[in-house]
């Protein structure tokens, strides 16, 4: 039974990433895009200074030493920004484009950006983002063109109720 159910995840994550289109370069920045960077640089600064990392049980060592790609939506607009995740879960290298060597992708709307950088401490920062990811509110992928990470989180999104 088990097997079946990877390899349907497997199958469907091979489908769903095939019939997605590209995502066209950023050379017309939403309005927005520099405020959620605001946001971010503040969030990730009070994550970092109180933060032992993010708790996302078995998911963690997946996203540690990880260069992220972050694709924030609002109003059919969208803004990536890139950062790269440490080995004891800092959050490092946050920039205002898409990285090229980025190996997983993190999406999510401005709303749940918002909620996340409204916190008042970096424990909380943690929780709400575990939180959001739990509730599919952040959902983590293999970037295209990393099959290996693109497998693998399917496998993990597909399993993440057991897991979480």
């Amino acid at each position: 039974m088990s097997q079946r159910v990877l390899v349907l995840a497997v199958a469907s994550l091979l489908v769903a990433s095939v019939a997605v289109a590209p995502v066209a370069a950023q050379s017309d920045r939403p309005a927005w895009s520099g405020e959620v960077f605001a946001q971010l640089e503040a969030g990730f600064e009070l994550y970092n200074g109180a933060s032992g990392g993010v708790d996302l049980g078995p998911l963690s060592g997946q996203i540690e030493n990880k260069r992220v790609n972050l694709y924030v939506s609002d109003g059919g607009e969208t803004a990536v920004y890139s950062f790269r995740m440490t080995g004891d879960g800092r959050v490092v290298d946050l920039r205002e484009s898409a990285h090229d060597d980025a190996t997983l992708r993190m999406e999510t709307d401005r709303t749940t950006m918002s909620h996340i950088a409204d916190s008042a401490s970096g424990e909380q920062a943690a929780n709400r983002f575990a939180d959001a990811v739990q509730n599919d509110d952040i959902v983590i992928r293999g970037e295209r063109g990393n099959l290996v990470a693109q497998v693998t989180w399917g496998v993990l999104n597909a399993l993440k109720g057991f897991l979480l």
